[in-house]
């Protein structure tokens, strides 16, 4: 009511009522025509007919009042839209569309409007279905097949013809009907529905889960976030409990702020059909931009909504920054660049790819078996992608083991008269440079040296990576690390396999390294030494710095190793080693433990209960904890800890690191290309699926998606055609013989 009728209200005035015209009613029924049928049924009555008034004095239910008799005796009969209601809204007509007397007098309409009981009996209806018989459940089955495979490869559904027809000539029986790329994609959509919805059930049995969440640009120049979801499956058969790391969903990202992001997460959750995730959702793993970690970004507004949540900063993507901040304005960019140097060299010229394989294989006395390359004649390694470091390392080893081969090739350019002669000019320029000692030996120290790290960034990609195997593979890397840290550079593994090859001269100024000139290698020693130390430290303390900068995850992650690590039970000498580690996840995660059905109050008896069994009859030493969890879940004894095995299950779903999710990106980039900037939503979702989660095509089982298909609504069976589909229908209706007032009496009740 507006502030004016609410002053006249006040002085005795009576209020006036809103008017609505003939206009807002016609659009009315225009809008809602096709969810309720409107055009039908909703009728409206103005306030003088004779005047051609536009203002709607009331609005009936023609159907309802046509059938009023047989409606009066329901108990809940309302008579309002048969007399006709004053309450002249959009609510008004909605809600009574909904009514038990409405929808009957909708039944009781169509049923007179046709004299098949099929059109209106859900009995009559079931009966009249065809069935799918067993050459054409066949014939589906086979068509469902090629469009798993067609979306298995990433081809266009156009490809699904061809591929019939290829089929069809192999003597395989396909019928006449559904091979068009049209269909192909509804094929494709019930595979990954049907998949779907057998990973909600799964979310559904789990009692935690944690959500994996990254953003990428497609082909179609369209912002995309990628959604994993991680939870715990103690059920397995293989002697193991696993933590599943499944593809959720893909989603357009309609803004980039923090309140964008949320709305994205809860769009997945609603696209999904996830019941209740803010109950059982406890973690979320993400890069650490301000718009995913900062107060103001995705954490604080997910965090508002979900208190407990706890957000992980990807440590594989803090493994790499790390790296990035040690060496930045070192000597290390300097081989940096010349490792993009020879890439580029070599990336697009087929012709140097064979001389330089000529030179290798000409150096092939100078080289040991394991460094002469199996393929590709020595060219150079990409040394950037998603394992920064990793690839770092590759391209290094590579560089060392085949440099004289590039120096060689690299002088034979210089003086190829077929080269131009500004790039021969060019080429002088870096054989001069990469001649100098300090950029081979620079080479072999920066591989040595960031070795602990790209291991530990290769155990972080792992499919299955819980919050134990993160820590062990850090501990790992740390003892690597300070190994590198204590040994001379001359004692190296890299160094050394350098020092052993070099040949001096007659010329103090010059050395040999494979038969290619190196100068200056004494002074090139002199350098590294003299910075090893300094290099090492400023590794040393990044690594420290950006892994352990996350106080709450990292706490958190700490307790977690206590509780699941089990190796380190039988070294403990009460089992009240854990209480702490207990009550701090007991606290935290306190509502959806409780929202779980856990009895926080006798977590700490059941665990020395647990406890006091497995040092008693487990293998905890030699046995991987993950075989120790699984017998525990399976004990006969594990209804008396049943409140603690939901805390493990909560701590494995803990998201260490995004090194899955960065792998799904390229499937992503090659299912959405530029010739395929137009897949919708769903149509890239369940390509994705199929791509991320589907098993192998001899595996693959098509009967649940063809049924799916199949009840979605009336198919043909035959492939005749509709007169076909027609005849099918008139057969299966004369098979039913009904007495139309038996089915009054039975609508009637």
């Amino acid at each position: 009511m507006s502030k004016m009728s609410t002053a006249e209200s006040a002085g005795g005035t009576p209020a006036k009522k809103r008017a609505v015209t003939r206009r807002t009613v016609d659009k009315w029924i225009l809008e809602n025509d096709r969810a309720l049928n409107t055009s039908v049924w909703l009728k409206y009555e103005p306030a003088d007919p004779r005047s051609g008034d536009a203002v709607v004095r009331t609005l009936k239910c023609s159907v309802c009042s046509e059938f009023n008799e047989r409606l009066v005796p329901m108990r809940n009969y309302r008579p309002s839209f048969v007399e006709g209601t004053s309450n002249i809204r959009a609510s008004s007509f909605k809600d009574h569309a909904e009514t038990d007397m409405h929808q009957k007098a909708m039944n009781l309409f169509r049923k007179k409007q046709s004299t098949s009981v099929t059109q209106y009996a859900p009995i009559a209806k079931a009966l009249m279905e065809p069935t799918l018989d067993g050459r054409a459940l066949m014939t589906l089955k086979r068509k469902f097949e090629t469009a798993y495979f067609i979306a298995k490869e990433k081809l266009a559904f156009a490809k699904m013809k061809p591929l019939c027809e290829l089929e069809e000539r192999h003597g395989a029986d396909l019928g006449d009907k559904y091979k068009t790329d049209h269909k192909c994609a509804e094929f494709v959509s019930a595979i990954g529905d049907e998949m779907k919805d057998q990973l909600v059930a799964k979310l559904a049995a789990a009692k935690f889960f944690s959500v994996q969440m990254d953003g990428s640009t497609d082909a179609g120049n369209v912002e995309e976030e990628l959604f994993l979801v991680l939870h715990f499956d103690p059920s397995s058969d293989d002697g193991t409990v696993h933590v599943r790391n499944n593809f959720f969903t893909v989603r357009q990202l309609a803004s980039g702020t923090g309140a964008g992001l949320f709305q994205c997460l809860e769009s997945a959750m609603t696209f999904m059909g996830v019941d209740k995730w803010k109950s059982k959702l406890i973690g979320l793993g993400c890069d650490g931009t301000n718009a995913n970690i900062a107060a103001g970004g995705l954490r604080g507004h997910l965090q508002e909504a979900v208190p407990w949540v706890t957000v992980f900063w990807c440590l594989a993507h803090r493994l790499e920054l790390a790296v990035k901040d040690a060496l930045k304005s070192t000597f290390f960019s300097d081989v940096d660049e010349l490792l993009l140097q020879v890439y580029f060299l070599y990336e697009k010229s087929p012709k140097k790819c064979r001389q330089l394989a000529a030179v290798v294989e000409e150096l092939r006395g100078c080289l040991e078996p394991a460094e002469i390359p199996a393929t590709g004649g020595g060219r150079p390694l990409r040394a950037c992608g998603t394992r920064f470091v990793a690839h770092k390392v590759s391209a290094l080893s590579r560089l060392v083991d085949n440099f004289g081969a590039y120096l060689s090739h690299l002088a034979a350019l210089t003086e190829d008269p077929a080269v131009k002669a500004v790039d021969r000019q060019k080429l002088k320029g870096y054989l001069r440079r990469w001649q100098r000692g300090k950029y081979l030996l620079g080479c072999a120290f920066f591989a040595d040296l960031l070795k602990p790290a790209s291991i530990l960034s290769m155990a972080l990609q792992r499919d299955e990576l819980c919050v134990v195997r993160s820590i062990e593979a850090l501990g790992k890397a740390k003892r690597a690390f300070d190994k590198v840290k204590d040994t001379p550079l001359e004692e190296l593994p890299t160094v050394r396999k350098v020092l052993d090859r070099i040949h001096n001269t007659d010329d103090p100024a010059v050395a040999t390294y494979q038969q290619a000139d190196v100068r200056q290698f004494q002074t090139g020693l002199n350098f590294i030494q003299d910075h090893q130390h300094r290099w090492t430290e400023a590794v040393g303390d990044c690594l420290r710095t950006r892994l352990t900068n996350q106080q709450e995850s990292h706490q958190l992650m700490s307790h977690s190793l206590t509780i699941l690590a089990t190796h380190g039970w039988e070294r403990s000498p009460e089992p009240s080693f854990a209480h702490a580690a207990l009550d701090f996840v007991v606290d935290h995660f306190r509502d959806p433990l409780e929202a779980a059905e856990v009895d926080v109050s006798v977590v700490r008896e059941e665990w020395d209960d647990m406890l006091d069994h497995a040092t008693t009859y487990l293998d905890l030493v030699t046995q991987d904890y993950r075989q120790v969890w699984w017998k525990l879940f399976r004990s006969v004894d594990a209804k008396r800890w049943t409140n603690v095995l939901s805390i493990a299950e909560l701590l494995f779903c803990i998201p260490a690191a995004n090194g899955h999710l960065e792998r799904v990106f390229s499937h992503l980039k090659t299912i959405k290309t530029n010739q395929r900037t137009c897949l919708s939503s769903e149509a890239l979702d369940h390509l994705m699926r199929i791509n991320t989660e589907g098993p192998p095509l001899a595996s693959f089982n098509a009967t649940p998606a063809v049924k799916r298909w199949w009840k979605a609504k009336q198919r043909r069976t035959g492939g005749r055609g509709k007169h076909a589909a027609a005849a099918t229908a008139d057969l299966a209706e004369e098979s039913i013989t009904l007495d139309l007032d038996e089915w009054d009496a039975w609508l009637n009740e």
